[in-house]
């Protein structure tokens, strides 16, 4: 209610706790830089100066609307184990085809991370995608479900045969307020669940834990996964192979019996494949 004299209307907003309210921990554990200049906690410890914003050089630029063209992928690199600390992003590792998806023009285009133009490939998910809005680039894999998991032999079937197959999309290049390549992690994947809030559910956003990276790989070994996939939460996108994105699979052992093997025509090496049978 109004105090005495008071004219305006007063308005209190109370959030209460549903199943999208984050714990105590969620802000400090994801927003990692300066909304005001961009710096991480460590360059604001060490009094480091805000970076100057500088003309971005040797990257290909799409008009607003326009579909943006290819750009050369991140790469993880192998490691043994997982890299602990909040500053750390863990997704699940897909076993599927890595694939960009650019919208706008005459329709999607699904490349390659080579750049082969696979929008043929995958007329399923190429029509999913032609319902986003015009101008993204955005990085994900297509995989096919097997017992409700991401199947590699399902999905070179489903490629041939025409089956259901799904992209789960883990991060975003570009956007139609320009190219995001530079942008933290964290917030090229807000933008990134805002595109698809409400998109074809071919098209899937791919979740994170932030820290618990090794609850979340072994919970994945459990359950016949390939591994996970650890990121730099505050880190840019780079097209290169890096160890700000490292991923580490789970081991599987078996004891194995050689049946054959085929000759190599390599200098140095008797052959170039074995085949293999199990008891």
């Amino acid at each position: 209610k109004p105090r005495a004299n008071e004219k305006r209307e007063n308005w209190l907003l109370r959030k209460v706790a549903d199943a999208e309210a984050g714990g105590t921990d969620t802000l400090t554990a994801t927003l990692l830089t300066s909304v005001a200049t961009g710096r991480t906690m460590e360059e604001i410890a060490a009094d480091k100066p805000p970076a100057r914003p500088t003309k971005k050089r040797g990257r290909a630029k799409a008009a607003r609307g326009k579909r943006p063209p290819f750009a050369e992928p991140q790469l993880a690199t192998l490691v043994d184990s997982v890299p602990a600390g909040s500053n750390w992003l863990h997704e699940v590792k897909y076993d599927g085809y890595r694939i960009l998806i650019a919208t706008g023009g005459d329709g999607p285009r699904l490349y390659t991370r080579t750049g082969l133009d696979w929008t043929d490939k995958f007329p399923a998910i190429a029509d999913a995608a032609a319902s986003l809005p015009p101008g993204l680039l955005l990085d994900g894999e297509v995989v096919a479900l097997r017992d409700g998991k991401p199947d590699f032999s399902t999905l070179q079937a489903a490629i041939k045969e025409g089956g259901d197959m799904r992209c789960f999309l883990f991060d975003l290049l570009h956007d139609g307020d320009g190219d995001q390549r530079d942008a933290p992690l964290v917030q090229r994947k807000e933008r990134l669940r805002g595109v698809l809030a409400d998109a074809d559910p071919r098209l899937a956003y791919s979740e994170h834990v932030t820290g618990s990276g090794e609850q979340l790989f072994a919970a994945m070994c459990r359950e016949g996964y390939e591994g996970i996939v650890s990121k730099q939460a505050d880190a840019p996108y780079r097209g290169t192979r890096s160890k700000a994105w490292v991923k580490v699979k789970c081991t599987r052992r078996q004891e194995f019996v050689i049946v054959g093997w085929s000759p190599s025509a390599a200098r140095g090496r008797p052959f170039s494949s074995l085949l293999l049978a199990v008891q």
